[in-house]
């Protein structure tokens, strides 16, 4: 058996298409969330003329705002063209949203969830697959690196503190024995795992409320994204943690669960315009 992840797509159809025929070899696909275009190129280049400078910062509180209708049209186009592509895999797909994919996108994601038989959208909640218990969970904390709840994933920690107890709640009435395989999809990553570390920083940057979450629960699997710059794993008491990595940037990960291993990929292709913005958050903004 084998399973894909993948996450933080913002749209890289091409990255998709170079690895669908991959997905489709293995036994289920999961995905850690921000899924649909986040760089519209007109509205990067209508946010430079506004503001008079290139700023992600400035595009952001634009898009979410000012911009909205277009950005919200830009982004289920955008998660059309993802879920007619992974239609394809004919595998399991399961899915959680991240703090980039609006709330309209959202909704976009329950409907493909309920009219396709393969399609699994957890936002926040709970479901049975055969043996399988999976746990999702979209939303995050607020930024650090730029001006906190400008996305519409993002809670507070009150919140998400309460979702997780209610999650907990769900998952204890679904779990019948150990034969059940518990998967956690978040697209935060846990704190102090090497999922979160970001090395320019030489700082664990993911959510203490996760990690405690994860700790009182018997997950087998626990896959998250948000944090680019990590796309790493790590096996702790049997669970196995994944970070596949941003897709944008062409990073996946395929697992190998009776050889508790993972494997690391990265496609290789040429440079694109998009993988060198979500790579430079520093320089930006």
């Amino acid at each position: 058996m084998r399973f894909s992840v993948i996450g933080d797509l913002h749209g890289s159809i091409s990255n998709l298409r170079q690895i669908i025929r991959k997905i489709r070899k293995t036994d289920a696909l999961f995905i850690t969330g921000d899924i649909t275009g986040t760089i519209s190129y007109s509205l990067v280049l209508k946010s430079i003329l506004k503001s008079k400078k290139i700023s992600r910062e400035k595009y952001t509180e634009l898009v979410y705002n000012q911009y909205l209708p277009q950005f919200i049209k830009f982004q289920i186009k955008s998660a059309k063209k993802i879920f007619d592509l992974l239609s394809k895999a004919n595998i399991p797909v399961f899915y959680t949203h991240g703090n980039s994919d609006a709330k309209e996108v959202r909704e976009v994601f329950e409907e493909y969830s309920k009219n396709n038989s393969k399609f699994f959208y957890l936002g926040n909640s709970v479901i049975r697959y055969k043996d399988w218990i999976i746990v999702g969970y979209g939303y995050c904390s607020p930024a650090e690196y730029r001006t906190p709840f400008q996305t519409p994933g993002e809670k507070k920690k009150k919140e998400i503190k309460e979702d997780l107890q209610q999650l907990e709640t769900k998952i204890q009435e679904l779990i019948e024995n150990e034969e059940n395989i518990l998967f956690g999809i978040f697209h935060e990553p846990p704190k102090d795992s090497k999922l979160d570390y970001v090395a320019r920083k030489s700082n664990h940057v993911g959510n203490e409320l996760i990690k405690n979450h994860v700790s009182k629960n018997p997950y087998n699997f626990i896959f998250s994204g948000h944090i680019h710059e990590s796309q790493n794993y790590d096996i702790q008491n049997s669970t196995i943690f994944v970070n596949p990595g941003p897709l944008v940037n062409r990073e996946w990960a395929i697992i190998y669960p009776e050889e508790m291993s993972v494997s690391l990929k990265k496609i290789r292709i040429p440079l694109s315009s998009k993988g060198l913005i979500y790579r430079s958050r520093e320089i930006f903004k």
